[in-house]
């Protein structure tokens, strides 16, 4: 889904470091905060660790900060059986790409 949002602050940016427990290798990733408007709400964003590498670790949304552009977002669901058969579920929102400034062309 595209959504118009905007960053507010540079503190909706954060860096996540997660750890493979199997490998020990860390990993950054990132969670960004959205404005959305209409209707105005505000949603957290998870930012996979392919994303925000290529993003150079969270400065391409730095750049964003305070202006409105097209963000493409997608709202998950996953269950699944974990350790020793527990039971576990999450739901939130993803990051897909990060939008461009460049203004679009206009037709008359």
């Amino acid at each position: 889904m595209i959504v118009t949002a905007r960053i507010n602050d540079l503190d909706d940016i954060e860096k996540k470091t997660n750890t493979n427990q199997s490998t020990g290798e860390s990993r950054d990733s990132g969670v960004v905060r959205l404005q959305l408007f209409n209707p105005s709400e505000v949603v957290e964003c998870r930012v996979s660790p392919d994303l925000w590498d290529s993003m150079g670790g969270g400065t391409d949304l730095k750049t964003l900060i305070d202006k409105k552009a097209e963000f493409k977002i997608q709202h998950t669901e996953r269950s699944f059986a974990g350790d020793g058969g527990k039971h576990i579920s999450f739901s939130g929102w993803n990051l897909l790409g990060v939008p461009s400034l460049e203004s679009k062309p206009t037709n008359k």
